[in-house]
């Protein structure tokens, strides 16, 4: 009977160490896309792994870059962190992102230089114009630019500038429209070979385009 009971006590011992974990049993993998200071938050995910008190924070995954934590054990004790990070798809201003998940985080952290298109509007208003900027990013596709920023200006106008310096006015509630007249007043430009180097095209008139190309301005 006390062999039993010796036997037992060493065989729940046993058990009991292999759940031990501590620093030199962590490991991590991760990109490091955008994280300068990967070593602070390494050092506040083992925190919250070992059950201190300075652990993760309610806020951590929408103010830092890391979009989650995924954590796998080898046979040998060994705890695996797997870190996964948030993939920005605009710029906000003043720390604030949307990711691809369309999450809006305000990231505390250093970190690479990111280029990415800007978005200037209240964050309810930021899904929106996100959408909107995409659909006029199709249409300059035809001629090869990329939307850099895109803001709500006032109560109901909208302006755009492209990687080549042209800017671009709308109006929120005719945006759509607005927007067909630009893919056609672009494709006829394209087809008619015409190179005027445009900076700055206003389409919030009714059933026209005014059209600036440096000192000359004219309606279409």
């Amino acid at each position: 009977m006390k062999l039993l009971l010796l036997i037992s006590l060493v065989f729940l011992s046993s058990c009991s160490n292999q759940n031990v974990i501590d620093s030199d049993t962590i490991t991590f993998e991760t990109s490091k896309e955008r994280i300068l200071n990967i070593d602070d938050i390494k050092i506040q995910i083992i925190n919250h792994l070992l059950n201190k008190n300075s652990g993760l924070k309610s806020d951590f995954f929408s103010t830092s870059w890391i979009s989650s934590i995924r954590t796998t054990s080898t046979l040998d004790n060994i705890l695996n962190v797997q870190i996964k990070e948030h993939q920005p798809i605009a710029s906000l201003g003043r720390g604030k992102f949307i990711t691809q998940e369309g999450k809006i985080i305000f990231s505390k952290e250093r970190t690479k230089l990111l280029e990415l298109m800007s978005i200037r509007s209240l964050d309810s208003d930021s899904g929106l114009l996100l959408n909107y900027a995409f659909l006029l990013q199709n249409i300059l596709n035809l001629k090869d630019n990329s939307v850099v920023s895109f803001e709500h200006i006032g109560s109901n106008f909208i302006e755009s500038y492209d990687n080549q310096g042209t800017k671009y006015s709308f109006t929120i509630e005719d945006f759509r429209v607005q927007l067909e007249r630009l893919e056609q007043f672009i494709l006829f430009e394209l087809n008619s070979g015409n190179d005027d180097h445009i900076r700055y095209i206003d389409l919030r008139y009714k059933n026209a385009i005014a059209v600036s190309t440096g000192n000359l301005e004219k309606l279409i």
